[in-house]
């Protein structure tokens, strides 16, 4: 018996369209993937990497390579050049409408493998997390069964890259719904506005940072230029407090979830409904566990298992390291109330201790940026050894700002560590969800000595 593919998730159904640029029914999406799917079915089965030219142009060669079984390598960048640095074995490139081969099949993956997706996120290095079908049709499925009113139409603009866990989760949630989606490639706010206007959206999915950045400007003017919105959904692991507040002041809805590409969406929260519990991530989906395990801090280490983990690392003795007794360690801390809502307080590695005192580093970024008015500061934890003395700080700010003052703040704060070198520099880089890559700021400090 075939096993079940994500392309045989997909609704195809009249009065449902996928917009971008204009209009084009699932009839359609149907015919160009069933037509690419039959081209390609006759080759040996490998990893593929789809260099696009569109996100239309991604989707359909998505699904037809679902559809005839290959595994798919996800990443920010599949150009030619980038491929050459990728630690992993990739097969074929798909660009244009051909399938072309990059490199003999020498290693066996997992016959579960169907996606892999590159992430390195806070690390120093990056990780290929090996996902199955199974995993994205639950996430999708949950979500869906949270997020649409019955009897009500949705088109939901995804303004977030698609090759990436959190855009790629919201295009499979709405792939499998009765709902449309709209999506674009220019990434600007003046384009949000115009594409959900043009196409008629009446909710829109977007990054936590991109997020941040629209309320700080002018939250209110955003909503009356996106008439008709129903909810906006997000991704968390840190969006204050404050925002979440704003949001819900002028009456809309927004969801948010708790997770990682290792275990994407393990909660949910629908802050109009839990207004009293927005200060959290909301409750684990059925199907998926989260337990909190002491650690020298005052939270605990966050553990999850459950239908939505990842198969595996393609390092399978770094995946090994993570999972204990069947748990995957997030390397996050929190804490679970007594209604069962999960409360993230930030990345274990975010945490350090000095002469028995616990610094959370998180929090004091934040206090440091609003004390002196800067927009990109990181303090980083460069030996990633938490509690102990060898623990190394450096800290990397984007314009120059007299040190000593520094100093005395966090003096006066009862901060009491120094820094092992204070870095000036411009190169603040972000992922495409609005992570600092930690591995940059490494290659800084080794550029310095």
């Amino acid at each position: 018996m075939r096993k079940k593919n994500l392309y045989d998730d997909i609704k195809f159904e009249k009065g449902k369209y996928l917009f971008y640029k204009k209009e084009y029914s699932f009839d359609y999406l149907k015919e160009k993937i069933d037509y690419l799917a039959k081209s390609i079915s006759s080759f040996k089965k490998g990893v593929v990497a789809i260099n696009a030219k569109d996100k239309l142009d991604f989707i359909i060669k998505f699904y037809a390579l679902n559809k005839s079984g290959f595994k798919i390598f996800l990443s920010e960048s599949n150009s030619l050049e980038n491929l050459k640095k990728e630690k992993i074995e990739i097969n074929y490139i798909f660009k244009n409408k051909k399938l072309t081969k990059y490199k003999k099949i020498k290693k066996k993956i997992n016959n579960n493998v169907s996606i892999i997706l590159k992430t390195s996120g806070s690390t120093d290095f990056s990780k290929y997390v090996f996902l199955k079908n199974e995993n994205i049709t639950f996430i999708a499925t949950e979500m869906n069964s949270q997020i649409f009113e019955k009897k009500k139409k949705y088109n939901e603009l995804i303004f977030a890259p698609i090759d990436h866990a959190f855009g790629f989760g919201r295009l499979h949630a709405l792939i499998m719904s009765s709902h449309s989606l709209t999506l674009t490639n220019n990434m600007n706010l003046n384009n949000l506005y115009n594409i959900y206007n043009s196409f008629n959206c009446n909710c829109v999915s977007l990054p936590s940072k991109l997020l941040m950045v629209i309320i700080d400007l002018n939250f209110k003017k955003f909503l009356k230029k996106l008439p008709k919105m129903h909810h906006i959904h997000t991704s968390t692991g840190y969006f204050p407090l404050k925002y979440r507040k704003k949001v819900l002041s002028l009456k809309t809805n927004l969801f948010i979830n708790y997770g990682m590409t290792e275990a994407m969406r393990s909660t949910f929260l629908n802050c109009k409904k839990y207004q009293n519990k927005i200060h959290t991530e909301g409750k684990p989906f059925k199907g998926v566990k989260i337990k909190i395990k002491k650690s020298q801090y005052q939270n605990g280490d966050i553990f999850i298992k459950g239908k939505n983990l990842a198969l595996e690392y393609s390092d399978k003795s770094l995946w090994k390291s993570k999972i204990i007794d069947g748990w995957f360690k997030t390397g996050d801390l929190g804490y679970i109330d007594k209604n069962g809502f999960l409360i993230f307080c930030g990345r274990n590695q975010d945490n350090v201790s000095f002469n028995g005192i616990n610094y959370d580093l998180g929090q004091i970024e934040k206090n440091l940026k609003t004390e002196f008015k800067i927009t990109n500061l990181k303090i980083l934890n460069d030996s990633g050894k938490i509690n102990n003395f060898e623990s190394k700080l450096y800290l990397f700010l984007d314009k120059k700002t007299d040190f000593r003052k520094i100093y005395y703040y966090l003096k006066k704060n009862n901060i009491h560590f120094s820094f092992e070198k204070i870095i000036v520099s411009k190169e603040f880089n972000y992922t495409k969800t609005g992570k600092l890559q930690k591995k940059d700021f490494i290659k800084l400090i080794n550029e310095k000595k």
